[in-house]
């Protein structure tokens, strides 16, 4: 089993799709606030800075780079026999700490899986690339762009979580300008505000309305302003321009802390219980070779696991582990605003939350921007991380 090649295949039948696609791009990696390396190309650095993976932070010795035979496997699970490159689309968003962790703790490379990061200028390149097995993995948030591009024949597969909101610490969350603070207290008060979105037809739009279904209001009773960056929100709050914002961390606790806004409810909590925001990726070959995805699975939700120890469980030794992966990886480099941020929930199970997933497809039916048919079980493949966890057994943190 040798590494993968970059030879073009599939592109006449991914035409259409790409078409779509240029029209109404997938937003990717859970929303993340850096962009792209501004070509159609794929780049082997991380959008955070770190180097393109090696398979293992801490294995720089012992046996040669692509033998196999000194590696220890992992969970009880031998390495593969030969060394095997997995190219992985990420563009240094926290909600990739699966990836990263899972490659500077060495899970990767004791397996014998050689992670290689690449970004795209957009998902109009990323995409075809991912179907086309030129790309194994790559982390997405589900668009109507993405459910059109499936609509015309993109084939791919939804294979595990990659973000989450975790009830009374929602990463993807409302906020408000402070000066408005005295007067928005209530979701009813929302009526007749300005709100900030990326987008029509995105998450941002379908959070607030749930925020807003909430309060019995609807989006007649509201002005969307359309912010295209999640790093510009900040500016539009603290200047007057909008009232409210659809907002990611850890920009909301950086402006929070600069007295620009306040956090405003909860969403996991009050309005969006279970909703996935965001996926692992796959091409349908990477899927199908499952002496090889079954063990990338395993690293992977393996490293999950230790981010829910460190964030969630709070304990102190692995924050101290996993904390400077997450400065090498991603922008945010202060280890301190690390332990203030509100993180992205990653189920340590890896499981994505398929009735979500059917809402969300839902909602973009209802509103009429999307009028196509499709099968979440020929979309949503869940065998992988289901090996995982069979594996690894139930979590309890610690593991």
């Amino acid at each position: 089993m040798g590494g993968r090649s970059w030879k073009s295949r599939q592109w006449g039948r991914l035409l259409p799709a790409l078409v779509v696609l240029l029209a109404a791009a997938l937003l990717l990696a859970a929303c993340g606030a850096g962009g792209g390396t501004g070509s159609g190309t794929p780049s082997g650095t991380p959008a955070g800075g770190a180097a393109g993976g090696s398979g293992g932070g801490d294995g720089g010795g012992g046996a040669a780079a692509g033998d196999c035979s000194q590696r220890p496997g992992l969970a009880g699970v031998p390495p593969l026999p030969q060394e095997v490159t997995v190219k992985i689309a990420e563009d240094g968003a926290p909600s990739g700490a699966g990836f990263y962790i899972a490659t500077e703790k060495g899970y990767f490379r004791d397996l014998c899986i050689k992670p290689e990061f690449v970004t795209f200028e957009s998902s109009a390149y990323m995409l075809p690339a991912l179907a086309a097995d030129q790309v194994q993995v790559a982390g997405g948030v589900l668009s109507v762009g993405l459910w059109n591009a499936i609509q015309s024949g993109l084939d791919l597969r939804l294979i595990a979580t990659k973000g989450e909101n975790i009830p009374g610490r929602s990463y993807f969350n409302l906020t408000v300008a402070a000066g408005k603070a005295g007067e928005i207290k209530d979701y009813t008060d929302l009526k007749g505000k300005r709100i900030a979105i990326t987008a029509e037809a995105s998450l941002d739009e379908q959070f607030v309305d749930l925020a807003l279904r909430h309060a019995g209001l609807t989006r007649d009773d509201v002005e969307y302003v359309i912010i295209k960056s999640f790093g510009d929100m900040n500016a539009a709050l603290a200047n007057g321009a909008v009232d409210v914002a659809m907002h990611i961390e850890p920009l909301i606790t950086q402006a929070e802390e600069q007295g620009i806004l306040k956090r405003f409810g909860d969403a996991a909590r009050d309005y969006a219980p279970g909703f996935q925001i965001a996926e692992v990726l796959a091409s349908p070959q990477f899927v199908a070779d499952k002496e090889l995805s079954q063990r990338f699975m395993l690293a992977y939700v393996k490293a999950l696991r230790d981010y829910n120890d460190a964030f969630v469980k709070r304990d102190e030794a692995k924050m101290a582990e996993i904390i400077p992966i997450m400065t090498k990886y991603t922008a945010l480099k202060d280890p301190e605003l690390w332990k203030k941020v509100y993180v992205p929930g990653l189920n340590p199970d890896g499981r994505l939350n398929v009735e979500s997933l059917q809402a969300q497809l839902d909602w973009y039916r209802e509103r009429g921007y999307f009028t196509g048919q499709i099968n979440l079980n020929k979309v949503v493949d869940q065998s992988l991380v289901e090996y995982a966890v069979q594996v690894l057994g139930p979590y309890g943190g610690g593991q």
